[in-house]
């Protein structure tokens, strides 16, 4: 049965998968690199890709089950997976994630391996994820929650516009713009040092003789 979502639910639900996606990207990389590594495309902890791949996994796959259910997502996440890839190149000028040395692999963007975990998380979010998250939104009092959900939409518009001013650098008010950008960054790195101490700290426990993770 394909459920109606509100507009506050679908943006609750991308904000905490967007959320969950820089956690799982940024410790990932961390771990293999033995550093901190931002993997947003923005400076606040969020990966914005897998919020919106959440929510149109959510929006379309909602009367898919089963095998359908999985192909269903990864299908759809791929698209995405493949179609933000290159909008991030053109941006940025360099590709933030390469599969050209995964099998079965197209464009460098997309692979097999990746559309396979997307449709296992697409399926993990329709039957488990989207009902917890959404119990525990509903839970937040109704005014207090719908604020909570402007003033993100609002931080990460503000985010995403000083980062494209930015990058093309064609605006008198860039220091501005600028300062907006540290003040954002700074919000992001005091969390993700508090998330790498934990980090380092499980892999010490686990490996005591592995090199500490470097948190800039």
């Amino acid at each position: 049965m394909n459920i109606i979502y509100t507009g506050y639910e679908l943006l609750w639900l991308f904000f905490f998968y967007s959320f969950l996606g820089w956690i799982l990207e940024t410790v990932t990389a961390a771990v293999k690199q033995k550093r901190f590594v931002n993997r947003g495309i923005v400076n606040l902890p969020f990966c914005v890709l897998y919020g919106i791949t959440a929510v149109f996994i959510t929006l379309f796959c909602g009367e898919l089950n089963g095998l359908w259910l999985f192909t269903g997502s990864a299908i759809l996440a791929t698209i995405f997976e493949w179609t933000a890839g290159h909008l991030i190149e053109k941006i940025y000028h360099e590709k933030w994630w390469d599969y050209s040395d995964v099998r079965f692999n197209f464009d460098g963007y997309i692979c097999l391996p990746a559309s396979s975990l997307w449709g296992v998380l697409g399926f993990v979010i329709m039957k488990w994820g989207n009902g917890l998250l959404l119990q525990l939104f509903h839970v937040i009092p109704r005014i207090p929650g719908n604020i909570l959900i402007w003033a993100l939409f609002t931080l990460l518009a503000l985010d995403i516009i000083a980062t494209l001013i930015i990058t093309r650098s064609n605006s008198r008010n860039i220091a501005h713009w600028k300062a907006v950008d540290n003040w954002l960054s700074k919000i992001t790195s005091r969390l993700s040092h508090r998330i790498y101490r934990h980090v380092e700290a499980r892999i010490k426990k686990a490996y005591p003789q592995a090199m500490p993770i470097a948190v800039a």
